[in-house]
Parts: C-alpha cells; sequence; structure tokens
C-alpha cells in the first residue's frame, strides 16, 4: 500500500536533476532513521530492566525524536513528489530489534549499537548519500536533512556521554572504588 499522494505527482523529471538528488537522500536517509527508530524502541522496552532504569528516560526521548524525523522525511519525499516510491510496509514491517539484554555488558553493547547507528545516519547525511554521485548541496542543505543531522548529532553526543559515563564507572568497580552492586 502506498502513502496517499494528493495530487499523483510524477516522478521528478531528468531535468530537474536536483530535485531527484534530494529525494533520494531523503529517501536513504529514512531508511538508517527507521533502523534507529527500532532499537530505541527495543531499548525503551528494556527500561525496566534494573540495568537500564536510570537510562529509560533517555531513550524515551530519543524515541521520540527518531518518530518526529521518520515524519518529517516521509512530509518532505511527499513534498518534492516522491510519495509514490515510499511504501507503508517500509515504515511498519520493519524487522523488530529485539535482544535479551541483561547486565552491564548489555548495556555497553546496546550504547555502541546506538552510536553506530548514528554513526551511519550521519555519514549518509554528509556525504550527500550512496546513490547521489556527486554531493549535491542542495540536497544536502534541505530542511529535512538538517533536522536529520542535528538530531542524530546530539543523540549520538548523549549516547557517547552515556557510554563514557559506563566505562568509567566499570573502571572504578573494578579498581575496587565502588561495590560491584552500585553500578546501577
Amino acid at each position: 500500500m502506498l502513502l496517499s499522494n494528493r495530487h499523483h505527482e510524477q516522478p521528478p523529471s531528468v531535468g530537474n536533476s536536483a530535485m531527484h538528488k534530494t529525494i533520494g537522500l531523503l529517501e536513504e536517509l529514512l531508511l538508517h532513521t527507521l533502523p534507529v527508530r527500532d532499537l530505541y524502541k527495543s531499548a525503551r522496552c528494556q527500561g525496566d530492566d534494573i540495568h537500564f532504569r536510570p537510562w529509560r528516560a533517555l531513550f524515551d526521548i530519543h524515541y521520540k525524536e527518531q518518530l518526529r524525523l521518520v515524519d518529517v522525511l516521509v512530509d518532505r519525499i511527499r513534498e518534492l513528489g516522491g510519495a509514490s516510491r515510499v511504501l507503508a510496509g517500509a515504515l511498519l514491517q520493519r524487522p523488530h530489534l529485539s535482544y535479551a539484554l541483561r547486565g552491564h555488558l548489555a548495556r555497553t553493547r546496546l550504547l555502541y549499537d546506538l552510536l553506530d547507528a548514528h554513526e551511519l545516519v550521519l555519514s549518509a547525511a554528509h556525504t550527500g548519500g550512496a546513490r547521489s554521485q556527486p554531493t549535491d548541496p542542495s540536497a544536502v542543505h534541505d530542511f529535512a536533512v538538517g533536522q536529520v543531522v542535528l538530531i542524530n548529532d546530539a543523540q549520538s553526543c548523549s549516547v557517547r556521554e552515556q557510554l563514557l559515563r559506563s566505562d568509567q564507572q566499570s573502571a572504578r568497580i573494578a579498581q575496587g572504588e565502588l561495590p560491584y552492586k552500585l553500578q546501577d
């Protein structure tokens, strides 16, 4: 089922290659944003575990921001006339990332997975995407691309900060400065 396209616009013509490249970049960013959203959804669900409780609010905020990014990207693709290429099934029927995260090592693994996912999105945004051969400045400077960069950069910094805190806490526990059970 395709997302509704009120005007039944045709895909951009070859003469409008800047718009075509922008749509391609937006689609690529959407495909990279969906797994980030799903990873935060999985992390939110794990938030009741004692090892993840301190991060539940952070995961919840990041998940909601990623949901908004998906909306921004889909709306911008529609606005540029690329809605006929966005399938609703791709948005709804993504494989759910759920792994049994338990203990301190699982927390670190989750943070690294989130950091890697954010870096993948940021890399695609900064390079103009794999599909657009030469980087088109109009595509990279699109409002939706800017939103993707700003949110993923902020979330990446936040995750990196949590990872640093987790590593510092682990080092303090290993040195005997903190009792092991105080790590949570």
